[in-house]
């Protein structure tokens, strides 16, 4: 009996722990999508490779298949542009073990062919892996919204 009632109250406290883990690892999660979004607006290389898993791979907005080493080429030193203003909302991670899934809203704001100012929103899709305790980005997809 005093064995059925130690783990019964091993289970008791482990739960609220457990849950708080993955609350916090959610957290995280989302976090360092939002980070990577900002490091690349920054054209900041090396925290794009630092979050970018060996097998990354990108679907641009307009469909184009990307390699890790394309993406990273796009974002050199030599092609900085100014970036438009960026807004990331609506961010949802979902972590399971060592895979996570990350979504977001990321709105841009800039002078349309009138001069006036329009907002060009896309949808992020990210698959992230966790590597030696850091979640690293595999995959990561645009796709424009309509509106």
């Amino acid at each position: 009996m005093r064995v059925f009632l130690g783990i019964a109250a091993a289970s008791l406290v482990s739960a609220p722990v457990a849950a708080q883990s993955v609350e916090v690892d959610t957290q995280k999660l989302g976090q360092r999508a939002e980070a990577f979004v900002r490091v690349r607006n920054q054209f900041d290389q090396a925290a794009m490779i630092a979050m970018m898993a060996p097998e990354y791979q990108e679907v641009s907005p307009v469909g184009e298949v990307d390699s890790r080493e394309r993406v990273i080429g796009f974002y050199a030193a030599d092609k900085k542009s100014a970036a438009p203003p960026m807004t990331i909302t609506e961010t949802v991670a979902r972590p399971a073990g060592t895979i996570g899934v990350v979504t977001m809203r990321i709105a841009y704001t800039m002078p349309g062919k009138d001069g006036q100012m329009q907002t060009r929103a896309l949808r992020a899709g990210f698959v992230a892996r966790r590597i030696k305790g850091d979640w690293q980005f595999v995959s990561l997809q645009f796709t424009p919204i309509r509106g």
